[in-house]
C-alpha cells in the first residue's frame, strides 16, 4: 500500500508538479524531494537510546503513524478549501517537514523489526519483493495520477490534487496497519551499551573500514540524487515538456521499478547486495548524461516528451536496484549488537547531507541546470565505486 502512496504522492513528480503550479522559484521546487529525505533521516539519532532500552520497537512506530495521519488530514482539508497560493504552498512545505519527521521516527523501529525477523541472506530478496508488490500498486496509482491531473482531467486545480492526496493518505494508513500486524520478537533491553557521543562515533569511524565505505557511498548517493525533483522542472522550463505528462512518466517508472526490484532481490541471494546497488548508481549516472545531451542534440517540445521516457526509465532502474538492496546492504555491514547505533547515526548524518542537497535549487540558479547535472553524474559514479569496495556479511559470516 505504501507503494501506491509513493506513486500518487511522489515527491519527485507529483508533489513537485503541485508546487510548480504555485511557484516557479527553483529554490522552493528543488527543496521538496531532498527535504522529505532529510526529515526522514534526522530524528533517528534520538530514537537510538529508546530502542536500546525497550523490548519491542513497534509501539513507537504506531505513535508516529498517528502523527503522519494527522498531517495528511491537514493537507487534504487545506487543499480542498483554500484557493490562496501562499497558503497552499506553506501547507505543502509544512506537510513535507512534519510528515517527514514523523516518518523519520518510524524509520529505525522499522529497520530493527525487519532485522529481527529476516535472515541476512534473505533481506535483499524480501526488500525486492516488497518493492515489486509496492511497484504493482504504484502502477495502479499512476493512472490515478493521470485521471486527476492529466491533460483530460475532469477536476480543476487544486481540487484534483486534493483528491489525489486523499488516495495517498488512505493507502499509506492501510500500509501502516498492515505492518503493525507483524509479530515482533522481543529483545532484551540493556543499559550496558556505550553512551552515544561524538567521541564514540569518531571511534567507530576510525575503527570500522567497511562502515566508512558504506557511509561514503550513502553520502555520495544522497548528493547524486539531490536534483531528482528538478528533472520535471528542467524538462518543462528548458525542453518544453508539458507538466500534465508527469503521470505518464510516473507510469513508466512504476512499471520498470518492480521488475528490477525483484531481479535485484533474487540476484542478492546468490551474490549479495553490493553489486546491484553499484549498478543502480551507474544507471542513475546514465540518466543524468541523457539529460545533459538533450539540448545539444536539439531535443525539444514533442520530441523531448518522448525523450524523457528513457530518462525516467533509467531513474526507475536505479530506484528498483537501490530500494531492494541498499537497506539490506546496510544491515549486513553493521554489527548486529549495535545495529540501532550504527544505522541511527548513519541515517541522521544522511539527514544533514540531504539538507545540503536541498540547496540544489540554489545551485541550479547559480551555475545552471547543466552544471548541476554534470556534478550529480560524477557523484553517482563515485558512489558506485564506494559500494563496490564493501565486504558484506552474509549468513553467519563475521563482520569485516
Amino acid at each position: 500500500m505504501i507503494g501506491t502512496t509513493n506513486s500518487v504522492a511522489s515527491p519527485d513528480l507529483v508533489l513537485t508538479a503541485f508546487a510548480a503550479y504555485l511557484t516557479t522559484n527553483p529554490l522552493i521546487l528543488g527543496l521538496i524531494a531532498p527535504l522529505q529525505s532529510a526529515t526522514w533521516s534526522l530524528p533517528q539519532v534520538w530514537t537510538i537510546g529508546w530502542l536500546r532500552r525497550t523490548r519491542r520497537a513497534l509501539p513507537l512506530y504506531h505513535w508516529s503513524a498517528v502523527l503522519r495521519m494527522i498531517s495528511w488530514v491537514v493537507l487534504i482539508v487545506v487543499v480542498f478549501l483554500s484557493r490562496s497560493t501562499p497558503l497552499l504552498l506553506v501547507t505543502l512545505m509544512l506537510f513535507v517537514v512534519v510528515g517527514g519527521l514523523a516518518a523519520g521516527v518510524t524509520g529505525l523501529p522499522f529497520i530493527e523489526v525487519v532485522a529481527k525477523i529476516i535472515p541476512a541472506r534473505q533481506r535483499g530478496l524480501v526488500f525486492g519483493w516488497r518493492g515489486a508488490l509496492g511497484g504493482v500498486l504504484a502502477i495502479a496509482g499512476a493512472p490515478v495520477v493521470l485521471y486527476f491531473t492529466g491533460p483530460d482531467a475532469r477536476f480543476d486545480f487544486p481540487t484534483n490534487y486534493a483528491l489525489l492526496f486523499v488516495v495517498a493518505g488512505v493507502t499509506q494508513m492501510l500500509g501502516f496497519f498492515a505492518f503493525s500486524l507483524v509479530k515482533e520478537p522481543p529483545s532484551e533491553p540493556t543499559d550496558d551499551h556505550p553512551r552515544l557521543s561524538l567521541k564514540l562515533i569518531r571511534t567507530i569511524w576510525r575503527g570500522d573500514r567497511n562502515y566508512r565505505h558504506y557511509v561514503r557511498g550513502r553520502t555520495l548517493f544522497e548528493l547524486s540524487s539531490m536534483a531528482n525533483g528538478l528533472i520535471i522542472v528542467y524538462a518543462s522550463q528548458r525542453l518544453g515538456v508539458r507538466l500534465e505528462l508527469a503521470g505518464m512518466y510516473l507510469l513508466v517508472s512504476s512499471i520498470l521499478r518492480p521488475v528490477f526490484s525483484v531481479a535485484a532481490g533474487r540476484v542478492s541471494v546468490r551474490i549479495g547486495n553490493r553489486l546491484p546497488v553499484s549498478f543502480g548508481m551507474l544507471a542513475q549516472a546514465a540518466g543524468w548524461v541523457m539529460l545533459l545531451l538533450a539540448l545539444p542534440l536539439g531535443v525539444r517540445d514533442r520530441a523531448a516528451e518522448y525523450y524523457m521516457i528513457p530518462v525516467y526509465a533509467l531513474t526507475a532502474i536505479q530506484k528498483g536496484l537501490i530500494f531492494s538492496n541498499l537497506m539490506a546492504l546496510g544491515l549486513n555491514v553493521t554489527p548486529e549488537d549495535e545495529r540501532p547505533l550504527y544505522m541511527g547515526a548513519l541515517n541522521t548524518w544522511i539527514g544533514v547531507v540531504s539538507i545540503a542537497g536541498a540547496l540544489n535549487g540554489v545551485i541550479a540558479k547559480t551555475i545552471g541546470f547543466e552544471a548541476l547535472f554534470a556534478l550529480t553524474t560524477v557523484l553517482s559514479i563515485l558512489s558506485a565505486w564506494q559500494f563496490m569496495t564493501l565486504h558484506e556479511r552474509l549468513d553467519d559470516e563475521p563482520a569485516a
